[in-house]
């Protein structure tokens, strides 16, 4: 196990080889499979500014038990590696398709709820063919941290951030979760 921290303060850990990249293409391929895909995020925007978002866990109306099942199989994996940061309580759940036609909008995430002030994020690229050069990183706090196959990121959503620009020709698919934080 490798957990790297790249930053002066809990903003960004970086938990390498949580699962194989044989594990990521069947996670990747049940998303990709969904008919429940819609364009609510971000929310308070207009449609052009929307990328596509699948909830999975904790959105609105009745969850898919399969992919929620697929989900939880997955955070158990991250969780085996980063115990002492995280608890594998999702609160939500959801993927995200980016492409190199739509840029990411810097934001964060549960600033204004009391309700949310332990909540930490996870987040993770479904591709296990992704590169380095594709771009398509994670910007948090003004840096870029590689977004790589097999690894997660957990970051503190409060903090600006956003996915970095895609350089290719190909859709980008990650998944996200928001926990109860330790």
């Amino acid at each position: 196990m490798t957990l790297q921290t790249r930053s002066s303060s809990m903003a960004v850990r970086i938990v390498e080889n949580c699962c194989s990249p044989l594990f990521l293409d069947f996670v990747r391929h049940q998303v990709e499979q969904s008919d429940r895909w819609n364009f609510k995020y971000p929310m308070n925007t207009s449609f052009d500014e929307k990328h596509a978002k699948l909830e999975i866990i904790g959105g609105q109306g009745a969850p898919d038990q399969r992919l929620a099942g697929i989900a939880m199989s997955l955070m158990i994996q991250i969780y085996e590696m980063a115990s002492d940061i995280i608890t594998p309580n999702i609160m939500f759940c959801g993927a995200s398709i980016k492409d190199k036609y739509r840029k990411d909008n810097l934001h964060t995430d549960h600033n204004d709820d009391p309700r949310h002030k332990n909540f930490i994020k996870v987040l993770g690229v479904l591709n296990s063919d992704w590169q380095d050069s594709w771009g398509g990183g994670f910007e948090h706090g003004g840096e870029v941290y590689p977004v790589r196959p097999t690894d997660f990121i957990i970051f503190d959503s409060k903090i600006e951030h956003r996915a970095a620009d895609i350089l290719v020709d190909k859709k980008r698919i990650a998944i996200d979760f928001t926990l109860q934080g330790v």
